[in-house]
């Protein structure tokens, strides 16, 4: 099926995972797709692209098994297309010798008390927290801590059952909802991560490791705003120019995360607060930024998009060398705009987005829902209704598209019954 050293695995290829493979086979890689097992969330499994992969395997829970079936096709290296896929990715690339993360750290590159706890550590600046596995617990954890707090899952993605709490009934009401759910990845969620809340505005910084060495691939205003009855909903990403001193705090501040948790090959994808303190970390993961097309919509402002940086640092091409220890130029302000779903219902028609074509900054856009499907209020990234990637050099120009964009919001809708 495949030569060996010239093939490559992907566990999950789902969300920004679907990206990974086409770029693969472009490098002359035939690529296999791992599933991580068999009860995946149905809005990753939808985005999964047979055609591109020489064969899909389901792990089934017996990582040495897994091992043998795929030793003979010699990987090279295997990847993680999605959150759900990073455990077994260490994992499966430590019993066959591939370059990745070691597993000793993994625990805390996906728990996030972990994550937190190994950062104060080592010194960083974080929130306080508490795990909890009832409500009565959080909320006399809170009382002590001070109000307000955040509630949510351990181990999610995409602000998946995230609450702000400044109140006890808000925060047992949070609790009952986050330990009655599964995160993003299909877990159930048997355990409560309850932190203080860090002021500032958030960011998002995208890196791409190999070796210990890092590239900062972009740094992004991470906006969200009070909708649908949520405090937290996505808005925006706007890139930042390098040069500005918060972009200068966040990456230093990063590089430090990045060693703390052993992440030295691969991508990374945080979320950070500039606090009055200086930067604290929400959470990261040990994988490219997602949904899929965040990443290549950004790059008309950079030059270069994270999972092309990721392939090259893997693929051991010589550009990727110099960059590495380094970060991403400012060529042009970029943004991925996410426009909601503000009724509920099955959807009946889309709305015609064809408005977007005449304006100088979109580069490109893609509904979410599909006819037929159920659609409710925006809450997070799994339910927003298009995504949208302006970029432009004169910024008067991307700044009055994207107002224009806004504008529109409440028309740009999908009809449901």
């Amino acid at each position: 099926m495949s030569v060996p050293g010239k093939t490559a695995v992907v566990v999950d290829p789902y969300s920004t995972g679907i990206l990974l493979a086409p770029r693969l086979r472009a490098r002359g890689y035939d690529v296999v797709a791992v599933q991580s097992r068999p009860d995946l969330a149905p809005s990753l499994l939808r985005s999964y692209q047979p055609d591109d992969f020489a064969a899909h395997i389901l792990h089934d829970g017996d990582l040495d098994a897994l091992a043998e079936r795929l030793r003979p096709l010699a990987p090279a290296f295997i990847l993680p297309g999605n959150e759900s896929a990073v455990e077994l990715t260490d994992a499966l690339g430590a019993v066959l010798g591939t370059p990745g993360n070691s597993p000793k750290l993994t625990a805390a590159r996906r728990n996030k008390f972990m994550m937190i706890e190994r950062l104060a550590a080592a010194g960083l600046l974080t929130a306080r927290q508490t795990m909890a596995t009832g409500a009565a617990e959080a909320v006399e954890w809170a009382a002590q801590a001070g109000w307000p707090v955040v509630a949510k899952p351990m181990a999610s993605a995409s602000t998946d059952h995230v609450y702000f709490c400044d109140a006890p009934a808000q925060l047992r009401a949070a609790v009952d909802a986050i330990l009655g759910s599964r995160d993003f990845c299909g877990s159930a969620n048997e355990r409560v991560l309850v932190q203080t809340y860090l002021d500032g505005l958030e960011y998002v910084v995208n890196t791409v490791s190999r070796g210990g060495r890092h590239y900062v691939c972009d740094v992004l205003l991470s906006a969200k705003r009070a909708l649908n009855g949520s405090p937290f909903v996505y808005d925006y990403y706007r890139l930042l120019p390098p040069e500005e001193p918060v972009a200068q705090a966040l990456m230093a501040y990063i590089r430090r995360v990045l060693d703390a948790l052993e992440i030295t090959d691969g991508a990374g994808h945080a979320e950070v607060r500039m606090t009055a303190r200086g930067p604290a970390l929400v959470e990261i993961a040990a994988r490219a930024m997602g949904p899929a097309g965040s990443t290549t919509g950004i790059a008309a402002g950079t030059g270069h998009d994270q999972v092309d940086l990721l392939v090259d640092a893997f693929d051991g091409a010589a550009a990727v060398g110099p960059r590495l220890d380094g970060h991403y130029r400012f060529q042009a302000d970029a943004m991925v705009l996410y426009l909601p779903v503000l009724v509920s219902g099955r959807v009946e028609a889309l709305p015609d987005l064809s408005i977007l074509d005449g304006m100088a900054s979109v580069r490109g856009y893609g509904l979410v829902p599909r006819v037929g499907d159920e659609v409710v209020p925006t809450l997070d990234l799994t339910q927003v209704l298009a995504k949208i990637y302006l970029a432009h050099p004169d910024r008067a120009v991307f700044e009055r598209d994207w107002a224009a964009i806004r504008s529109l919001e409440d028309r740009l809708q999908p009809t449901v019954a």
